[in-house]
């Protein structure tokens, strides 16, 4: 009889944590769609400045790049869409090699981690370390990862993308093409 008992009990707290965690995960992403909508840069919208380390030591400053086009990236070792969109990145920063800046704007991790993570996989393309996450949160928010946003040489933002799929290398490469003018 007592084993009966704790048995409902233990599935009456299993249920009601299951609930909670349900109603949390709902509020959560109702936020992030306030947010997405809200508080997302959107074409023709300036450019927040910003400087940042790359893992070479050096900085950037978006603001010393007025007259080229910049692409920023906003990704993540641990996110499986960002790790799939990097060879993109890679093949389109060869591609408009010396016409435009393409940043990878690693957020939220420890140097090392992604030093080790670009070394393994050879990409060549500058890396941004937003160790803090600031510049994603605070100036170029969005849901989620990957992100990529492409500012012209105005420093006007003339593109966004967020998410990552198959067959995009195309529409990056138009949407570049038109920030190029």
């Amino acid at each position: 009889m007592k084993s009966k008992i704790i048995i409902i009990i233990l599935s009456v707290l299993l249920a009601l944590s299951l609930a909670f965690n349900a109603i949390m995960v709902y509020r959560e992403l109702t936020r992030w769609e306030i947010i997405s909508e809200e508080y997302m840069l959107q074409a023709g919208d300036m450019a927040p400045d910003f400087s940042v380390q790359l893992l070479t030591g050096e900085a950037f400053t978006l603001s010393e790049h007025r007259g080229t086009v910049v692409v920023l990236d906003f990704w993540a070792t641990w996110c499986g869409p960002c790790v799939e969109k990097m060879p993109t990145i890679q093949a389109l920063s060869e591609r408009f090699e010396g016409d435009v800046i393409f940043v990878g704007m690693n957020i939220g991790e420890q140097p090392q981690r992604v030093r080790d993570f670009i070394a393994e996989r050879g990409f060549t393309y500058p890396i941004g370390l937003d160790e803090n996450s600031d510049i994603h949160r605070n100036l170029y928010p969005s849901p989620g990862v990957p992100y990529m946003v492409i500012i012209n040489g105005d420093g006007m933002i003339t593109a966004t993308f967020l998410g990552g799929g198959e067959g995009l290398e195309e529409i990056y490469e138009n949407a570049i093409l038109e920030a190029l003018g």
